[in-house]
């Protein structure tokens, strides 16, 4: 019995911890270029946006962090979105288009939520959520950041790159 709740305890922390993390790093690799969908149906291509700072966030609506990261996120894109920052929030939810179109009425998301795929995923090597990169306006990854960030210094990288 022990050893079936000490598997089980295993496999949980195996899986979440990655909602929780904090971990950063700096990155000068160009970003792998996608095509997704917004919400709308409309495609978005990443070198369609070269000229623009972007904040790429990949996330899901049943992810805590994700969820807790999103009034900082909004308060950003209201910020900067006029300035030259354009955020690209890439979910990862498998119950549908519909229940993410919700959650993101819901929430008063302003910024653009695209539908991502496990290839841009790969491309990322996004290991967990939330995961966000920082894109410069040459299309250079600058920053990235694994599990909940911290808006402040995200803010003052995002003026950095501006």
């Amino acid at each position: 019995m022990f050893k079936n709740l000490l598997a089980a305890a295993l496999v949980i922390l195996a899986l979440f911890p990655g909602c929780t993390s904090k971990e950063k790093g700096s990155a000068s690799a160009a970003a792998p270029d996608f095509t997704l969908q917004d919400l709308s149906g409309k495609k978005v291509t990443l070198s369609g946006l070269k000229g623009s700072v972007v904040l790429l966030e990949f996330w899901a609506t049943w992810c805590p962090p994700c969820r807790a990261s999103i009034p900082g996120i909004e308060r950003l894109h209201k910020a900067y979105g006029n300035k030259g920052l354009t955020i690209l929030a890439i979910s990862y939810d498998e119950g549908g288009w519909d229940k993410v179109r919700d959650f993101v009425a819901e929430h008063k998301i302003t910024y653009a939520v695209l539908k991502g795929t496990d290839d841009v995923s790969a491309k990322y090597l996004v290991r967990m959520i939330p995961a966000m990169y920082l894109v410069d306006k040459q299309g250079i990854i600058r920053k990235q950041y694994m599990g909940a960030g911290n808006d402040e210094e995200l803010e003052k990288e995002i003026k950095a790159l501006l």
